[in-house]
């Protein structure tokens, strides 16, 4: 599939970096927006907690932290019963390993702070009503003790969990998890994901459209919501995909896209094919055994970014309100590699 000489590689690369150029030109000013974010560290905090009794002075201290965060999960029915798990977690030994290897990887998360603020600017010039939420970062062991998980969203909290993102120094590795997987729980992408959930806030879909166009779209619109927080962002993290990944499906978009509509996918609901081309593999085999997984989520923002460029009236918050998958297709006028 993949076959292409290196002058058609080079070419593609200066036209890649010369659109990246022109798409700078329509990044807001959000110099006057004011955001202010401050970073608590529970994994500090908790390290510091050797006794019972002082678990229970943090948990009364601390109500917010202990319904939404320890408790939002419903595994521990009294408080005494969280306080005992606490302990066994602050008391095993590679937990307090997973806090340094993540201590080490991030120092004072200041990189990452400055890069969560400047996101929050862009949130709020498009949506002047969103409310910066506290920022906590947090070890839990890979959740294993019914608490915690890679980025957590509690509305006015937001839980970053560092050491699902220590990436490939860490001692340990969220376990069970494939390699394709891995190489994306990485320091670089934990701000760009936290907006991606954070995009679940704004990004309305139609519950009842289980296609895989409806998917497509879907992702599609989360995508865009990065690109438009993170517009500084390089498009391989934005798209989870090596360089040479994305150059790939850039060069074959018209043969992927040939792939979708041929093969009569976009309207097809069964949760297989849904897995096959939306959901997160090493490959989507079914179109060469070198093409990466998620193609669906790709193609959607395509489609997405038409649909913008060819409905001047569309805002981007429109966009993102908008729950019709094939209303959006339809008006995209989507035709690969048509960028202009």
């Amino acid at each position: 599939m993949y076959k292409y000489t290196y002058l058609l590689i080079l070419l593609f690369t200066l036209s890649f970096y010369s659109c990246s150029t022109d798409n700078e030109e329509t990044i807001p000013d959000v110099s006057s927006i004011e955001v202010n974010v401050e970073v608590r560290h529970l994994e500090d905090e908790l390290f510091a907690l050797e006794t019972r009794d002082q678990i229970v002075k943090y948990l009364v201290e601390n109500p917010e932290i202990e319904q939404k965060y320890f408790l939002q999960a419903r595994l521990y029915p009294t408080r005494e019963v969280l306080v005992e798990a606490l302990y066994d977690f602050l008391s095993k030994p590679e937990n307090d390993t997973l806090r340094m290897d993540a201590k080490n990887v991030y120092g004072d998360f200041e990189k990452e702070r400055k890069q969560l603020e400047d996101a929050f600017k862009y949130i709020k010039y498009y949506y002047p009503e969103f409310k910066v939420p506290k920022v906590y970062t947090s070890v839990s062991g890979f959740g294993n003790w019914g608490f915690g998980g890679d980025v957590l969203d509690f509305g006015d909290m937001i839980v970053l969990g560092i050491d699902y993102f220590t990436g490939p120094t860490a001692t340990f590795t969220v376990p069970e998890t494939p390699g394709y997987i891995l190489k994306r729980y990485t320091p670089e992408y934990i701000v760009p994901f936290t907006v991606q959930i954070l995009s679940n806030r704004f990004n309305q879909v139609n519950d009842r459209d289980r296609t895989v166009l409806a998917q497509m779209v879907a992702w599609g619109k989360a995508y865009e919501f990065v690109d438009r927080a993170m517009p500084y962002l390089p498009d391989t993290i934005k798209a989870g995909y090596s360089k040479r990944e994305l150059y790939e499906v850039q060069y074959n978009e018209g043969y992927i896209w040939s792939h979708f509509v041929e093969n009569e996918l976009l309207y097809k609901s069964e949760r297989m094919t849904v897995k096959r081309y939306v959901d997160d593999r090493p490959t989507t085999s079914e179109i060469s055994g070198d093409s990466p997984g998620r193609l669906g989520r790709w193609l959607g923002w395509q489609i997405v970014e038409s649909y913008l460029r060819n409905n001047k009236e569309q805002d981007f918050v429109s966009l993102m309100k908008e729950k019709d998958a094939r209303k959006i297709l339809q008006k995209s006028k989507y035709k690969p590699n048509n960028r202009k």
